[in-house]
């Protein structure tokens, strides 16, 4: 039976893979696609914030879509250019585990945004009189605000259940780190991290 590390850990990414020589190059790129990230969603962003006509429910859910971009991309890409640039893999244990919240959080986001942005389009095909009367800004918030909150309280709980988890390796075959490479590292079997999981995001 392996041993189980001590904590803490100190994780080792090993999915990708930059040929010798080639780590500025790969940084560069990365810097590349992250500032273009930066710049096209804030651009979205500020075109919306500015012109008050776009100041309506679709375009309200499309700033929550642009926050959630950003937290993806900023969860991943900044680490990755580090790695690029220095050659080291590693990533300690609690730097793994925000990055691991962050990137998640934001794939259940996107989920929940995109349903509450369903719901406006189904009031406004099915109700198109009573439309402003139902997603009045009071309720319009408190959707955004809990398809964000429901995000994070459900990965918030699928990260609670690690804190149990006896890890016997701390090499993971992926360029992040993510609630399946971690318990792939478990030295013993768990069920319930792996259904809960299947049960909000598959990943």
């Amino acid at each position: 039976m392996p041993t189980p590390l001590k904590q803490p850990v100190v994780f080792e990414l090993v999915g990708f893979y930059v040929p010798p020589g080639s780590g500025p190059l790969s940084f560069c790129m990365a810097l590349i696609a992250y500032l273009l990230t930066l710049l096209a969603n804030g651009v979205v962003a500020g075109v919306i914030l500015i012109d008050k006509s776009l100041h309506r429910p679709m375009f309200i859910m499309i700033c929550h879509l642009v926050v959630c971009d950003l937290l993806g991309a900023t969860a991943m890409l900044p680490r990755l250019m580090v790695h690029f640039l220095t050659g080291h893999k590693r990533i300690p244990y609690v730097v793994a585990i925000i990055q691991a919240l962050c990137v998640h959080t934001y794939g259940v986001v996107i989920q929940t945004i995109l349903a509450v942005m369903a719901y406006d389009r189904y009031v406004a095909v099915c109700e198109p009189l009573r439309y402003t009367t139902i997603m009045t800004p009071v309720r319009l918030h408190t959707c955004c605000s809990l398809a964000w909150l429901a995000a994070v309280l459900s990965i918030g709980v699928l990260f609670a259940f690690h804190a149990d988890v006896q890890l016997c390796g701390n090499i993971i075959q992926h360029v992040y780190i993510s609630n399946r490479g971690i318990l792939d590292l478990a030295c013993s079997p768990t069920p319930i991290n792996n259904i809960y999981g299947q049960c909000i995001i598959r990943i």
